[in-house]
């Protein structure tokens, strides 16, 4: 019987993979001259007519992530006003819907008036807060500088240091050399990197075709954002994957996420207020900063109000009197005492129901990762995977059983013997 012929390969498979070793080898040689979006476009037509299967599938999903990734960061210049236009809309369209469910207002109107309320706001702040605040910043880091400057006579007439130098502990004489060259060196880098970081800026001003027509297009572009807000939102929410074929999922990400974050920044915004009138008005030393860091410490749950108390003491300590910070104690023990008995219970309708331990690890955890806006958004989100890990908790079994009975039993332990 004779033996059987070895089967061949089909000449199809030859050609692709000569044509998928040539374009690799294409790819590659062009590699300095050719940017991540041709790499890109040639991988997905490579991969689309197979992309019915699962591998190719999820090559595709993968690609598609890091690429636009990729395009955010080399975009994210030109798209910074989109997305806080879409951000503000998004914050104000349950007013548009509500006054035209209630009152039969068009929407258009409402827009309009909102839109011309926000840019009086934004002139308001720019034209009185921006100078007031930038004055005060200024005379806060001439002080700054003045205080540091005087560290090494502190340290060389210390009584203290004095006697943790009789017991051994430390050398005043090398402390105090330290510090004078240490001091002016660290302001002196701090200082030279201001007009670089001011150059950075007005090149991203630049960039974005300059600040007046930036400033000039941001209210129409509000205008017509909010006025089709929820046209513009279905076809983004188009744009995302289903989940068992509807995205439901994603109108439950959006009412947790969006009521939080809507009702943080109005509880945020009266904080700030709240401790920068009475400061200013008893005549303390840097309120309206103060008033601006409770605001936006305030974003920062639990740890935002305890990073508040210590910075305005340890201000008031610096460059204050005993008063100022008895003052700003008080402030700050009525300010939090109204956003607890009032303001939270009366604007935050949505409860992220996580405990406080849990919040902290989810803010260590997204500060690690991604910073100051992983501080802010550490709350919402660790409520979103929550309710995720609560939805499939059921699914998420795991058989520790050996025999048949406990395989059939999801979850069944083994007898212990």
């Amino acid at each position: 019987m004779p033996e059987p012929r070895p089967a061949l390969v089909p000449a199809r498979t030859v050609l692709l993979a000569g044509g998928v070793l040539t374009l690799l080898a294409l790819l590659w040689t062009l590699r300095d001259g050719l940017g991540p979006f041709w790499v890109a476009v040639a991988g997905a037509a490579l991969l689309w007519p197979l992309r019915r299967e699962r591998p190719a599938q999820a090559v595709l999903w993968a690609g598609g992530l890091v690429f636009g990734a990729y395009l955010l960061s080399r975009l994210s210049g030109v798209l910074a006003p989109f997305i806080a236009v879409f951000v503000v809309a998004y914050l104000l369209d349950p007013a548009v819907t509500a006054a035209e469910r209630r009152w039969h207002v068009p929407r258009w109107a409402s827009t309009l008036v909102l839109t011309l309320a926000v840019v009086a706001v934004v002139a308001v702040v720019l034209v009185q807060g921006v100078p007031m605040v930038a004055s005060q910043a200024e005379d806060l880091a001439s002080q700054a500088i003045a205080l540091a400057m005087q560290a090494p006579d502190w340290v060389a007439n210390s009584s203290a240091l004095a006697e943790a130098e009789a017991a051994g502990l430390l050398d005043r004489a090398a402390l105090v050399e330290q510090l004078t060259t240490f001091i002016p060196g660290q302001i002196q880098g701090a200082l030279g990197r201001v007009p670089a970081f001011l150059g950075g800026l007005f090149r991203q001003v630049g960039a974005l075709l300059g600040l007046v027509t930036t400033a000039a297009l941001v209210p129409v572009l509000l205008f017509f954002t909010l006025k089709d807000f929820r046209q513009l939102r279905d076809g983004l929410v188009s744009l995302l994957p289903r989940v068992d074929g509807e995205r439901t999922y994603l109108t439950r990400a959006a009412s947790v996420f969006g009521s939080y974050v809507r009702g943080q920044l109005t509880i945020s915004a009266l904080s700030g207020v709240l401790v920068a009138v009475p400061l200013t008005l008893f005549g303390v030393p840097y309120s309206l900063l103060l008033g601006l860091a409770a605001g936006l410490l305030n974003l920062i749950p639990s740890l935002g109000s305890v990073l508040t108390y210590v910075l305005g003491v340890t201000l008031m300590l610096a460059f204050g009197t005993f008063s100022d910070v008895l003052i700003v104690l008080a402030v700050l023990a009525v300010q939090a005492l109204i956003e607890q008995a009032v303001l939270t219970p009366n604007i935050m309708s949505q409860q992220v129901g996580l405990h406080p331990v849990v919040i902290l690890l989810a803010l260590f955890v997204s500060g690690a990762l991604f910073g100051l806006l992983g501080l802010v958004l550490a709350v919402p989100a660790a409520a979103l995977v929550a309710g995720a890990v609560r939805a499939r908790r059921e699914s998420l079994v795991i058989d520790l059983g050996d025999d048949e009975e406990d395989a059939d039993t999801p979850g069944a332990l083994p007898e212990a013997g």
